[in-house]
């Protein structure tokens, strides 16, 4: 028995010493790997955010030229200005598009109802030929910038909204159900006269109102509307940080990192800046004109920008701030600004041009090029994946569809009429055409809102 117990008490103390002994290994190794753990929980929790987002992305098809579903043209032909369009956004619910004219105007169409019907990939046809605005908002002037609320949804009336600056106007919220005004946003200068912002964007959270002037970024809490916001200028005074000069002409913030916003402006500049109190990081130069239009990827790791005047799009690298990884090339020939889009995925990236074709390239291409071993390959132009025409006149605008293969477009410029002098001719001609002027032959004149299907059709169903 005396032998028996001596064993087992020798065990115990085995299996205790194991166990302290496995003890001190654990917590040695989870003291260890605890950077590593936090870095997990970091990557899991981004992994959770994307699964949050709608795991289904439109697909496209690249081989035939698309389908035009239906179109919006009488809508503009009776403005007593030009009328030319200034570009399309869709909604991120995807119910209806967002268009703006030359005349003031910021017109809503809805998504066709025979669309909702139809499948993701095969269009089933659509009895609605003409598109006609189901609301009109009336801007006092020319209107500069517009943009959507990042949570607008048509199921929740709380975030159907959408902010727009124009001429000589403060910037103004409105209501996208009624079309009526919610709330406004002013910016005074040094006399205290109320100042029109040139650009403006919506933080990705809903909270924050960036608005462009002269050499600064104006920040605005949106649940705050009057004259109390946060000024954040671009020059810098001391010499030593990264300064950028000019009128800031757009904004867009990096919704995989909002703590960080980009601004452009006319000075062919582009600055990158971080929250909360927008210090500069960085001031990128490359363009040949001034920038236009900014859009991140959505994975936040490169930044498109476009300028007017300016052939290229450019794909900067973020991790290596300063380096272009590939460039895009499309016509723009005029001041005007020419948007380009990001599918929902990120993979393909399309632009209008002065020619009134649309362009798609297929950014994964550039991503493949800019990890290849030759340093050589990562300034290369991406080729075209598709080229389309799809207007008589300038295409400036493009949106994709967020949840069907679905392309708006919408098109117009500015065009000049050019009067000859017919002072020099035959004294005997007609008085009456002496009087009238000559004018020079004009190019098409097309200013539409369009929606093109890029799938299948469904033939049988038409």
């Amino acid at each position: 028995m005396n032998m028996e117990s001596d064993m087992i008490e020798v065990s115990s103390e085995i299996v205790q010493g194991v166990e302290l002994f496995n003890e001190d290994i654990l917590q040695k190794e989870l003291s260890e790997n605890a950077g590593a753990l936090q870095e997990t929980l970091v990557v899991q929790d981004a992994e959770l955010c994307v699964i949050a987002e709608p795991v289904y992305y439109p697909e496209y098809q690249f081989d035939s030229p698309w389908t035009l579903v239906c179109s919006a043209q009488k809508e503009f032909e009776n403005t007593k200005t030009q009328g030319f369009l200034k570009g399309c956004k869709w909604s991120p619910d995807g119910t209806c598009l967002l268009a703006c004219a030359d005349d003031g105007l910021l017109r809503l169409f809805d998504l066709p109802a025979d669309l909702y019907n139809s499948h993701k990939k095969t269009f089933q046809g659509c009895s609605t030929t003409e598109l006609s605005p189901s609301l009109r908002i009336k801007e006092g002037e020319i209107i500069y910038d517009y943009c959507w609320h990042p949570h607008m949804s048509s199921w929740n009336l709380e975030t159907c909204l959408l902010a727009s600056t124009a001429k000589g106007s403060p910037t103004h919220l409105w209501d996208a159900y009624k079309g009526t005004l919610t709330a406004t946003y002013r910016a005074y200068n040094n006399v205290d006269e109320v100042e029109a912002a040139n650009s403006l964007c919506i933080s990705p959270d809903g909270e924050k109102l960036y608005c462009g002037f002269d050499k600064c970024v104006r920040v605005f809490d949106i649940q705050t509307p009057g004259r109390h916001c946060e000024m954040r200028p671009t020059k810098s005074t001391d010499g030593l940080s990264a300064s950028q000069s000019g009128i800031i002409s757009c904004i867009a913030v990096n919704a995989a990192l909002p703590s960080v916003y980009a601004a452009a402006s006319y000075l062919k500049t582009i600055g990158l800046y971080s929250e909360p109190e927008g210090v500069a990081l960085c001031v990128l130069e490359g363009h040949r004109g001034g920038v236009t239009h900014l859009k991140f990827s959505p994975d936040g790791m490169v930044l498109y920008s476009g300028g007017r005047k300016d052939p290229e799009i450019l794909c900067w690298d973020l991790r290596n701030p300063g380096q272009v990884l590939y460039t895009m090339h499309r016509t723009v020939e005029t001041n005007q600004r020419i948007y380009f889009d990001l599918d929902p995925s990120g993979h393909y990236l399309i632009s209008g041009d002065t020619s009134g074709c649309v362009t798609i390239w297929d950014t994964q291409i550039g991503v493949e090029t800019s990890n290849s071993e030759s340093p050589l390959l990562s300034m290369k132009s991406l080729p075209e994946r598709f080229r389309c025409r799809v207007n008589d006149d300038c295409t400036n605008g493009v949106s994709f569809h967020p949840w069907l293969p679905l392309v708006a477009t919408s098109s117009g410029q500015r065009h000049l009429t050019c009067r000859l002098n017919n002072s020099v001719g035959d004294s005997s001609s007609d008085s009456d055409i002496d009087d009238e002027p000559s004018r020079q032959k004009l190019p098409s004149r097309e200013n539409s809102v369009k929606l093109w299907w890029a799938y299948n059709i469904d033939r049988e169903a038409l």
